[in-house]
């Protein structure tokens, strides 16, 4: 009588730690980066004197009358409406410098291969400070979700930039990556990814190693939906690419048309079985951006271009909102994150094991 009330009692204690195996067992994740987005916009929408400057917006009156208005909160929420309406009702927002929550890249760079490396791996390795597509020589957190029975095979990246693919070394991963101007790769093709493939073949080649993030999109929503991964990372370029060419007006379309992709993203997989209240969903960047007229610069000579944001929303991430007063935390953290999410085990390379952002 005795070992039966023990074995009840014991059972009794283990079913919390089973009904979180289980949840970890079927969770998924969206990792989503916008290159170069500024924390500025993010969370003061645009900025008065550029905006009004002709030589770096076609238009000043007309794209006031767009993205201007009286407060920071109206002008963010008229810039980005689904992280003002719905991650920051449903999830956590770090990165607002203004109320002292501070995110930072940790590698002294400040530019995007790194920084992508940095949030993959976990970790910040001096020797790499180039873009070049070179393959990443370290281990990263998606590989090691590919290597678990329960993500094998179904991990998969988009990117709008082809050195994306090259930071998570995806092909020693087995990890299956569409970049720039490559079609896609999506398991179970359809007429629609067909037309997208015959779509970027036709489209003149605008930058040269990358294309429109409308590209990214279409890619990844199709393959969510017709392969169901349960990890995939979505990597988007065009706000980079209009800053660097200091097309302000562009660069906000930019952010807006992001914010539109990841709000469809995020509905069409909360109505759908295999991902409705499964799947996690991290928003984040790969560096900054310089301040006033160094907005379009980024790198280690550039002041601010270290200062990143991070989201989060979905299964298990508690509805905190906008934060202030914390950090600061690096991007260096997000393999950390991601690796609590999914419930695997990773140690970076340098075997500096760092708290998640989010536990």
């Amino acid at each position: 009588m005795k070992h039966t009330k023990f074995t009840i009692v014991l059972l009794l204690a283990m079913l919390p730690l089973l009904a979180m195996a289980k949840g970890k067992k079927d969770t998924r994740l969206v990792i989503i980066s916008i290159d170069g987005l500024r924390w500025q916009e993010v969370f003061s929408g645009a900025e008065e004197n550029l905006l009004m400057d002709s030589k770096q917006v076609r238009n000043p009156k007309g794209y006031r009358e767009l993205y201007w208005r009286n407060t920071p909160e109206e002008r963010r929420q008229i810039l980005m409406p689904f992280v003002w309406s719905t991650v920051a009702q449903k999830g956590i927002l770090i990165g607002n410098r203004d109320k002292n929550s501070m995110m930072d890249v940790a590698n002294k760079t400040n530019i995007s291969y790194p920084g992508y490396c940095e949030m993959m791996t976990g970790m910040v390795d001096d020797a790499i400070t180039s873009n070049n597509p070179v393959d990443n020589p370290h281990r990263n957190v998606l590989e090691a979700a590919n290597e678990d029975a329960r993500y094998k095979g179904k991990v998969v990246m988009y990117g709008s930039w082809q050195s994306t693919r090259y930071a998570i070394h995806n092909e020693k991963a087995g990890i299956p990556a569409c970049v720039s101007y490559e079609p896609n790769v999506c398991k179970k093709q359809t007429k629609r990814l067909q037309m997208v493939d015959r779509l970027m073949a036709g489209m003149p080649h605008y930058w040269r190693s990358e294309h429109f993030d409308a590209f990214t999109y279409a890619y990844a929503l199709e393959t969510l939906l017709n392969d169901h991964p349960k990890v995939m990372w979505i990597s988007f370029g065009d706000c980079d690419e209009w800053g660097h060419s200091r097309k302000y007006d562009l660069y906000l379309d930019g952010a807006n048309a992001t914010d539109a992709f990841i709000r469809d993203i995020y509905q069409t997989l909360e109505s759908n079985r295999f991902y409705r209240g499964k799947t996690t969903y991290i928003i984040t960047c790969d560096h900054g951006r310089g301040f006033a007229n160094e907005w379009a610069n980024h790198g280690s000579s550039t002041k601010g271009s270290d200062a990143t944001w991070f989201m989060m929303l979905g299964k298990g991430v508690e509805a905190k909102g906008e934060t202030s007063e914390c950090g600061p935390f690096y991007t260096k953290q997000i393999a950390a994150t991601i690796a609590n999410v999914l419930g695997i085990t990773f140690t970076p390379d340098d075997g500096a094991q760092l708290s998640p952002i989010v536990q």
